[in-house]
């Protein structure tokens, strides 16, 4: 009887031991990782921080988010799919992407006035593009937008983000 005990008792250490070995990202309510905390058990975690905490090691993935009433979707990077599952509650759909489905990009809108050869820049804007275009765009890429007998509008692709 005292062997099973000393048995269960070192098992239980070991187990105990085991679990405080792994670290846990803490995030806040909107998704971004605070901190990075190592040495306590899942039981601490969630006592300390509630449910916005994951294993460290936890398998990430990107995301495409859909939610209900928008025409468009959201993008998300490096979340694992027990956070993602509490930062998209309420939405219509959520599908893993490959990382890099979507791209930040600074461009900048150019009008030409074709008679004079006048032309004026509009403020650099940020702008998120997703699927197939990613592959296209480069800094320095120019697409044009309308071309009229008098005019023409041009955007130019000047940095990823």
């Amino acid at each position: 009887m005292k062997k099973i005990f000393l048995f269960f008792l070192l098992y239980s250490g070991a187990a105990c031991k085991k679990d405080r070995e792994h670290c846990w990202d803490v995030f806040d309510a909107l998704g971004s990782q605070i901190a990075k905390v190592c040495g306590k058990t899942e039981a601490e975690i969630s006592a300390q921080y509630g449910r916005y905490y994951d294993r460290s090691d936890a398998k990430k993935y990107c995301w495409k988010i859909q939610y209900p009433g928008s025409a468009t979707f959201a993008y998300a990077e490096n979340f694992s799919e027990k956070m993602m599952g509490i930062y998209s509650a309420g939405a219509v759909s959520n599908e893993k992407v490959p990382c890099g489905y979507c791209q930040r990009w600074l461009s900048r809108e150019k009008d030409l006035y074709k008679p004079t050869g006048s032309f004026i820049y509009q403020n650099i804007k940020t702008e998120q593009y997703c699927g197939d275009t990613c592959n296209t765009l480069f800094p320095g890429r120019i697409i044009i937008l309308r071309d009229t007998p008098d005019s023409l509008i041009t955007v130019e692709f000047l940095q990823k983000l």
